[in-house]
């Protein structure tokens, strides 16, 4: 599954990214975008948790200050490799 990380630091790495993030996600890959801004690169990571799991993340982390900038971790819509926890027979009763 794929995050967006945004308000990031221009000495950000890849490394520190993964490492900054390893208490939350199991971090596969991280590719820093520079296009633009290169005092304000953003990065995708690749991660190997549940959609459940990153959209709780991301919601724990959201409004989180990193060194002066607000982080901001967007789950993008379009993903091939999206999985849940749940089965996909399950069904969710809402009343």
């Amino acid at each position: 599954m794929r995050v967006v990380l945004m308000g990031l630091n221009a000495d950000a790495s890849e490394h520190s990214v993964a490492e900054g993030l390893a208490p939350f996600f199991h971090v596969q890959h991280v590719t820093m975008v520079r296009d633009g801004a290169i005092d304000n690169p953003w990065a995708l990571i690749d991660v190997d948790d549940s959609y459940e799991r990153v959209w709780s993340v991301c919601e724990q982390l959201r409004g989180v200050f990193h060194r002066g900038k607000r982080v901001h971790l967007y789950i993008p819509l379009h993903q091939e490799d999206v999985y849940h926890d749940l089965p996909a027979h399950a069904c969710i009763h809402i009343r």
